[in-house]
């Protein structure tokens, strides 16, 4: 079966069909509350302050506003606590990651005339790991709806000749030939017929395309579990200038990788002595990696000795990205006996390309002498501008453009002087990208911080807390319900950073 599966691989033409959605779309262009504790414990409101190697990520003229060379690296807990309602059922889940959230240094030249134009320059380079896709959850319940309807809305339209193995083709071999050439939904349909959960209307008739299910109860306890696991790094070249000991700009090149794995199994039982089928089990795996570039442009000018503001730009980030599924079915029966069915096949799609929409941030600081300052960070980004560029794909666009809509972000953050410490706060809102808010709605959040300084180093610590609610469909059709998902996000961050 190896030597198989390897043939699969090699061979698997252009034409297989893609299975996205603007779930995936979404997930391209997410970025979390991370990076150094001095950066999080502010809530991340640093466009025009600088100064730290967070801060770049987000205007890399920020990195002329060092006064040495500095170096900083940081360590992430990451806690989500989902509580979930599916129908009638409650379940609460925790996923707990530990990680290395930042490394960066960057490297600082003064000029030696203090007249001089170019009075500073930077360069440096960063790692920052932007989102973080660990998360699982379970929704239980009792259901009127099974999932039988995603497999009849899969085979319809489709002739029982396709799913039908001829004189020595095995079920696997059938499965592979409909990925080759008819894509994921024809797979789904094999899968539900030849697991006895949908039967021809005349199964005589090879060229029938109307299904019927023998799943005939009408309550069932419904089980389903998910578990993802993943993130998205960008490593960052930085170059910045002061001018004039007022103005700084700056330019990041960045190189972007991610990282996804999702596991999802759906179980279901019926107790109706009528029904055919009492029982189905379905597990689905993606296994999802991209490679994208991306730069950034940015300023930052001293208004006054204490006020400070800034304008950056984030260009669309430019996805490489490839997609490989398995699946597997098992249903039970009083009628039929047990059935699985495993084709042990692994899907590889054709690579294909995504590119996020660009965005604006503008930020405004005042800078208390000694004591402390207060700043304030606001992100404009259109979702709806992000394209699937691959020509097989851009079907999926205009969904882009019906359901994602315009988005801000506000970040709110202070920071208070006291000799050797340092004692941070801040607040964070990040709007739904989504027009309809039922679907996700907006983040809210707040940080708290603490530093302390020995010579030239820092040792920071900061907490954040964060909400977000949402509806997920279990499957793109068939089941009707939704399962509410309330997630609570809390991440403790830990940094060590050195001038020299």
């Amino acid at each position: 079966m190896k030597v198989k599966i390897l043939i699969i691989l090699i061979c698997l033409p252009i034409s297989f069909t893609y299975a996205q959605d603007i779930t995936d779309a979404v997930r391209f262009s997410r970025n979390d509350l991370m990076g150094t504790a001095r950066y999080t414990g502010m809530a991340g409101a640093f466009s025009s302050l600088g100064g730290d190697l967070s801060a770049i990520k987000l205007n890399p003229a920020g990195s002329s506003v060092f006064l040495t060379n500095h170096a900083s690296g940081t360590l992430n807990l990451n806690i989500k606590n989902n509580d979930v309602n599916f129908t009638d059922g409650f379940t609460d889940e925790s996923e707990t990651t530990f990680d290395l959230n930042q490394a960066g240094i960057v490297f600082v030249f003064a000029a030696n005339n203090e007249d001089a134009t170019l009075s500073k320059y930077a360069y440096g380079f960063t790692y920052e790991q932007v989102a973080n896709f660990d998360d699982s959850y379970v929704a239980r319940g009792i259901n009127n709806q099974s999932i039988d309807q995603f497999f009849l809305d899969s085979a319809d339209g489709i002739p029982l000749d396709l799913l039908t193995p001829l004189s020595g083709e095995s079920v696997a071999d059938l499965y592979t030939f409909l990925g080759e050439t008819e894509g994921v939904v024809a797979q789904n349909a094999l899968l539900g017929f030849q697991s006895f959960i949908i039967d021809p209307v005349d199964p005589d008739d090879f060229n029938n395309t109307d299904y019927i299910s023998n799943v005939t109860a009408n309550q069932f306890l419904q089980d389903y579990f998910i578990q993802e696991d993943g993130y998205n790094g960008k490593f960052s070249f930085n170059a910045s200038v002061e001018l004039n000991k007022r103005f700084y700009f700056g330019l990041n090149l960045n190189a972007h990788y991610m990282e996804y794995d999702r596991f999802t199994s759906f179980f279901e039982s019926n107790s109706d002595p009528t029904s055919e089928i009492n029982s189905i089990r379905f597990d689905n795996r993606l296994r999802t990696r991209a490679n994208a570039f991306s730069f950034q442009l940015g300023s930052i000018v001293k208004i006054t000795d204490q006020l400070r503001a800034a304008l950056s730009y984030d260009s669309p980030t430019w996805y490489n990205v490839s997609d490989e599924t398995t699946q597997f079915i098992r249903t039970g029966s009083d009628e039929f006996g047990p059935a699985s069915v495993d084709p042990n096949v692994l899907n590889i799609f054709p690579d294909y390309n995504y590119r996020t929409a660009s965005q604006w941030r503008a930020g405004l600081s005042y800078i208390f002498k000694g004591r402390g300052l207060l700043s304030v960070d606001y992100t404009i980004q259109d979702y709806s501008n992000a394209k699937f560029t691959t020509n097989s794909l851009e079907f999926l666009n205009s969904g882009i453009e019906q359901n994602l809509t315009s988005a801000a972000n506000l970040n709110i953050g202070g920071e208070y002087v006291f000799k050797q410490f340092k004692f941070r706060g801040g607040y964070f809102l990040q709007e739904t990208p989504y027009e309809d808010d039922f679907i996700q709605g907006d983040l809210e959040g707040y940080s708290l911080g603490l530093g302390y300084t020995i010579d030239n180093v820092n040792i920071d610590l900061a907490y954040s807390l964060a909400s977000i609610d949402r509806n997920e469909r279990l499957f793109q059709t068939g089941l009707d319900q939704t399962a509410q998902v309330e997630s609570d996000i809390s991440n403790l961050f830990l940094t060590v950073s050195f001038g020299f």
